[in-house]
């Protein structure tokens, strides 16, 4: 065997056809491996030159006269990686084809798929070892803060021809021998980042590994600094409840403290902490990464309570509440009353806050109050209405609960002037006209023409109008917070309804009041939210239910109750007469009676309704459709389907 050269090429025929002419060799003359296989998907875009290595031996012509082996056969057969040849006639030749990995010389000359040959014919057979190298990427991610290094290890097939018994069609196959081979070094990975630009650290324990890894390999290379956000500005409550520093617990949502300590008048109840700037990083190319800064706390200041500098103060006694909703802090002081009964002795109950009853209420009394009631015991032939939520642990009979249906007196102004607006601003654009066709401004049209000019504006629609803007004018609510309300109505009230009194200099003033209305009723219209208020009570008979959200019934059930959840209506026992509504979604364990009498489920045309038994003279109302059940049905659901409403 002499000296083997190694040898690049375009191809891996080309690197063999390169190594021949050096050697002045034939292909049956040298044993070939193949290091390298070209490539053309180099990260760089440049191809990879294949790389063969060759080398000579020396063979012994191969005559036909083979020791017997008494077999008698005849055919092609491969022993010890030589091919032996036993012919039967000379018109019937056996045949050879080369295999995956296989390079067959007959005669000196490399055959390209099946040849037959005979006993004089010279067969060689040589295989071709393949040899994968490592191939390594690097990815830059998170604004350039992170080099990810992946590696996947390459692999080397040295092939040995098979031994075969004598066969006249005989295909050349090899046992292969599958090696993983990671040829990769640490100075290979710091070419491909410097050739990035990398500049960071490199991770030496990465290196180390991706270097040795005999599997695919994915880590960290090298890291940047990351920036850091600011901090935005909040609130840092500065009382105690229960003896607990709340400033240390950050963030409290003191509606959900079980106990309340109140705060007293003048008591600093809060401060304001100003925003914290963020603090730029680097990416691994040595580049900045600018970093945002905190947001300066955005905080509604609610009632009873004042700001002065960084400090909020309680005007009241009461209870601190402060909740945090779609990226804005409120601060608020709420009162809370706490009661044994409500009935004639204490008379109707009208409150600004949170009531809590630990016994009845009874005897018509009326309980309103804007936020929450809990009710310890019974509620009889009397009225509460609530602005969140009603609780009440004992039977409710002949009287009437509505939860979130009432508004804020401010609020009540504001949906009222709403229905104005339109009217007004169509005035505002009227003054507009009259003062551009008349080529002059508006300061010139005094305040009664104004008003002759409404009158012949509206018709006969003028003396509706004036009734509609009476009714807002005449609107007292003791307990508004906004004192604007009054200066707007009496103004509204002397353009439209006194005679006597102008209400505005001219056309510029009257515009400016359109302007300050619609602010008012802007600041103080009702948001539509989804809505979290609940009703709920164990049994109900003769009563009428409304909740703005969802009505629960715990215990017994409802009889002859007229009930309507604007949300969902979840009754566990039994349903006996009345209407019951909810605009999304009914649930009822039993509705009806064995001894019929009608009982009207009813919801929107998206809602649905489910109710375990359902006795004869249900009435299942979804949008306008309805169904009659006439007898007992088990397991009954109701809902619109394309349009048609579908019972199962």
């Amino acid at each position: 065997m002499g000296k083997a050269i190694t040898v690049r090429g375009k191809s891996v025929e080309q690197a063999v056809e390169t190594a021949l002419n050096i050697l002045c060799l034939d292909l049956s003359d040298v044993h070939i491996h193949v290091n390298r296989t070209a490539d053309s998907s180099e990260s760089n875009g440049a191809g990879r030159f294949a790389e063969v290595t060759v080398t000579p031996v020396r063979y012994h012509a191969l005559t036909s006269d083979f020791p017997a082996d008494g077999s008698g056969q005849a055919g092609i057969r491969i022993r010890g990686g030589q091919v032996e040849v036993r012919e039967t006639s000379a018109t019937s030749l056996p045949s050879i084809e080369a295999g995956n990995g296989v390079i067959i010389i007959v005669n000196g000359e490399k055959i390209e798929g099946r040849k037959q040959v005979s006993e004089s014919d010279i067969v060689h057979i040589r295989t071709l070892d393949e040899l994968t190298r490592a191939q390594l990427s690097i990815t830059v991610r998170d604004q350039g803060a992170l080099a990810l290094l992946t590696v996947v290890p390459g692999k080397k097939i040295t092939r040995t021809v098979r031994d075969t018994e004598y066969d006249y069609n005989l295909t050349a196959e090899t046992d292969d021998v599958h090696e993983v081979v990671n040829d990769l070094s640490q100075r290979m990975i710091r070419d491909a980042c410097d050739q990035l630009g990398i500049s960071a650290p490199l991770d030496k324990r990465v290196l180390w590994e991706a270097c040795e890894t005999v599997v695919p390999y994915e880590a960290i290379v090298a890291r940047g600094i990351f920036p850091k956000p600011g901090l935005d500005g909040d609130v840092e409550v500065q009382i105690d409840v229960e003896g607990i520093t709340l400033a240390d617990e950050g963030k409290v949502n003191y509606r959900k403290q079980a106990s309340m300590q109140l705060v007293q008048h003048g008591q600093l109840v809060a401060a304001v902490l100003p925003p914290i700037p963020g603090q730029s990083g680097e990416d691994v190319f040595g580049n900045e990464i600018r970093a945002e800064d905190g947001q300066t706390a955005a905080i509604r200041l609610g009632k009873n309570v004042t700001q002065t500098g960084n400090h909020i103060f309680a005007n009241c006694s009461g209870n601190l509440v402060l909740e945090r909703m779609d990226h804005m802090i409120l601060i608020d002081i709420a009162d809370s009353l706490e009661m044994d009964e409500v009935d004639f002795a204490s008379g109707n109950i009208h409150f600004d806050g949170d009531v809590t009853v630990k016994g009845s209420v009874s005897h018509g009394s009326i309980l309103d109050v804007t936020g929450t009631i809990e009710i310890g015991g019974e509620i009889s032939k009397a009225e509460l209405y609530a602005g969140k939520t009603v609780h009440v642990a004992g039977h409710v009979s002949s009287s009437t609960i509505e939860v979130g249906q009432q508004q804020s007196p401010d609020a009540k102004y504001a949906t009222e002037l709403e229905g104005l607006l339109p009217t007004l601003c169509k005035l505002g654009s009227f003054i507009q006209d009259i003062g551009a066709f008349r080529k002059v401004e508006l300061s010139s049209l005094d305040g009664q023409e104004m008003k002759r000019l409404f009158r012949i504006g509206f018709g006969d629609a003028y003396p509706s109008f004036q009734e509609q803007l009476q009714t807002f004018s005449q609107r007292r609510e003791p307990i508004a917070t906004d004192t604007d309300w009054y200066e707007l109505q009496t103004t509204l009230y002397n353009i439209f309804v006194n005679t006597l009194n102008s209400g505005v200099k001219d056309g510029r003033e009257f515009l400016d009041l359109i302007s300050k209305a619609q602010q008012l009723a802007a600041r103080h219209l009702p948001k539509t939210t989804l809505t979290s208020e609940r009703l709920r009570l164990p049994y109900a008979v003769n009563s009428t239910l409304k909740c703005a959200g969802t009505i629960e019934i715990t215990g017994s059930g409802l009889a002859q109750c007229n009930v309507h959840a604007q949300l969902d209506l979840l009754v566990e026992g039994v349903c006996r007469g009345g209407e019951l509504v909810a605009d999304q979604y009914v649930s009822i364990r039993e509705c009806g009676s064995k001894r019929g009498g009608q009982t009207i489920v009813r919801t929107r045309e998206e809602g649905s309704i489910v109710i375990g038994i359902a006795h004869a003279g249900t009435v299942l109302v979804v949008g306008e459709q309805s169904y009659h059940l006439l007898e007992t049905q088990l397991g009954v659901s109701a809902k619109l389907h394309k349009g048609v409403l579908t019972v199962r």
